[in-house]
Formats: C-alpha cells, structure tokens, sequence
C-alpha cells in the first residue's frame, strides 16, 4: 500500500444531480496513418490516438471505450466550453477483469486501463528555425500555440479480490498530423515518475506508487492546466496529472504524480476545450472522455463483469467551482485502446452507469 502526502483527493466530493435522456450518436469512421509501439514494455506505457477518424459502432462484436463522454453535442444540436479543470470518478462495487492480450505491467495477467482523455489548446511552446532539429535548435524567438492530448491514466490490475492501481499519463501532440513530442516540454516537475520518456513520439511518466485494495474501490482522476506562478518555469503553461484511490469512501493512496512545463511563457491561459463544431488539428473530437480501456497500445481487453459508475465534472476557465458535464455519450473517440461486455446507461443526469453487457454508444443523457 502505497500513500501520498497530497491530500487534494480528500477535499472533491462525488456531485450528483438529477434527470436521463438517451439518444443514439451517428457513426462515420475515416481511416488515417498513426504509429503503433513495437516492443510489450513500450505498448503497456503507450495510450495511442484512434487510428478511425469518427465514432465507433459499438457491439458485442466491436469493442469500444466506454465510459461517458462529452462531444460538445445533444441530439445534433452542438456546443463548446473551456475548462482550467476535469475531475473524473469511476467507481466499481463490481470489477472483474479478463487476459490482457499484450500482459500487465506487474506479473499480474489481467489487467485494464481507465484513461481521462482532454485536448489541451493555447498552451505555448517555442518554436523551431526552419530546417533545424527541434531537439538542439528551438528558435528563442518565436512561440507558437499548440494543441495537446493529455491522459491521466490509472492502470489497473487484478489477483483474485486485490486490485493494483499504478499511475501513468501520456502527452501527444495534436498540432498537426505530424507533429510530435521532440522538445515542447520540460517534464517530471514533482519528480515522483519513476520512470519517464517516450519522446519524439509522445511523452509518458509511469508515477512510483503502486496502490493495492479490494471492492468496493473508487478511482479519481485529476487533470489541470494553467500558468505557473513560481518556480523555473514561472509563466509556462503546465499540466498536471493526480490519481487518488478509495477503498468504501476511504483514501488508500494516490496525489498528484506528474507536472510538465511546456517550453514558452504563455501569452493567456491555456485551457481543456469541448467542442461540437470543430476539430483539433489531427482531425479528432475536442472531447471529454473518462473512459474503460484496454490496456495499452491500441489493446482491447474483455471485462468478465463489471457493476459501478463514471462521472466527469469541470471548472470553467476563469471559474473556481466544479459543474457536472452537460451531456455524455457512452463511448469514447479518442483512444484506440478499447473494452468489450461494458454497456453503459444513466438513470440520473451526470452520472453513468456500468454494467456487463454488449458495448453501446448512445446518450446518457
């Protein structure tokens, strides 16, 4: 059992409101090139973009993400809102989880991953002189402002009733369809990573503790970004990652376990966007998911059975309470990792609700 000093799991409650509705999403998918990690130790630490362009058809046949998700769009109608915060939960009274198909990354065999998947806009980073390596020649200059894929990741294995809980996050760059993670970051703020790398392609940091507990568990996930006030980097956009887990409403372990800087002082604020009507660079859904995934690598991992809920809640940028998000879809886009026998509903408004059966993507409400 391993705990943290950073208690700011303890101060955010579960928030619940009321109301259901339930619509089905339309399904377009357009095929684009993406990498996918070679070597098992890469994949496990790997969360990669979905390689299909648009929605999943969800089935007992096709696996999805699936949790809740908010695409900025009701019933065709869409929107869009900036966020400085996201705070997810996903709790389980029921969790059994099947073979990863690719390993785990203890010496447990089954194994899954819940992944917090925002898209980060405004956050500034230096620029690179034309021809030169990114790595050795960033033009002090320029900056320019990037669109980034933050994951907060708890990776989640099983033996027997004893759940195992380590903290991962990815960064990939969705500024174009090429752009990478060459130097647009200084990582590893907190220097709890026990482990930390991944560049040029994506950035990830696998944090040092390993938090061990039993049903009834309830995960939290906490993404952040904004300006640093102090420090080296004083006036950098950050992002900053936490995971908390709880045993019956009991904090086991957890805390914030990863912050980067990223390489310019920021003009404004950078912020987490939703929205409806427009896509990030790369050409996939500025969206909010909290969502069941496979474990890495673009995996697919089978959930034996599995009773529980997933929230997701905001603070709007320029804000400092958290409101529920205003709808939700049952499957993720974002993410290539997927899970099969979730179905997802929603008897109250801001809260989904797991269950075992044929994966589905419908509004929650």
């Amino acid at each position: 059992m391993n705990t943290s000093n950073n208690t700011k799991g303890d101060k955010i409650g579960i928030l619940k409101v009321l109301g259901v509705a339930a619509v089905l999403f339309g399904l377009l998918a357009v095929p684009i090139s993406l990498p996918v990690a070679a070597q098992t130790s890469g994949i496990l630490k790997q969360f990669i973009p979905n390689p299909n362009i648009g929605f999943y058809t969800c089935s007992s046949s096709s696996p999805c993400p699936m949790g809740v998700a908010d695409y900025g769009n009701n019933a065709g109608s869409t929107y869009s809102y900036k966020a400085s915060e996201f705070v997810s939960w996903a709790n389980f009274t029921t969790l059994n989880i099947g073979t990863s198909p690719i390993g785990c990354l203890g010496s447990e065999t089954l194994c899954m991953t819940i992944q917090q998947n925002l898209v980060g806009y405004n956050v500034m980073e230096k620029a690179v002189k034309a021809g030169a390596s990114p790595s050795t020649s960033p033009d002090k200059k320029a900056t320019i402002s990037g669109e980034y894929w933050p994951q907060d990741v708890p990776f989640v294995a099983q033996a027997g009733n004893e759940f195992y809980v380590n903290e991962l996050d990815n960064i990939w760059n969705f500024s174009s369809a090429s752009a990478e993670m060459s130097a647009p970051i200084y990582p590893n703020l907190l220097g709890q990573c026990s482990q930390h790398g991944g560049q040029p392609e994506y950035y990830y940091c696998l944090g040092k503790a390993t938090i061990q507990t039993t049903l009834p568990l309830e995960i939290q996930m906490i993404l952040t970004t904004g300006i640093l006030s102090s420090g080296t980097y004083k006036g950098h956009s950050y992002f900053e990652f936490g995971i908390w887990v709880y045993h019956s409403g009991t904090l086991v372990g957890g805390g914030n376990f990863d912050e980067v800087a990223f390489t310019a002082k920021a003009k404004s604020a950078p912020y987490f966007y939703v929205s409806g009507g427009q896509k990030n660079p790369l050409g996939l859904y500025n969206d909010a998911e909290t969502v069941l995934c496979g474990p890495g690598g673009g995996s697919s991992v089978k959930i034996s059975s599995v009773g529980g809920s997933i929230t997701e809640q905001y603070i709007p940028l320029g804000g400092s309470s958290l409101v529920s998000i205003p709808h939700a879809w049952s499957a993720g886009t974002d993410t290539a990792e997927t899970v099969s026998n979730v179905a997802m509903s929603s008897s109250t408004v801001g809260i989904g609700t797991a269950s075992s059966g044929a994966d589905n993507n419908v509004q929650l409400w």
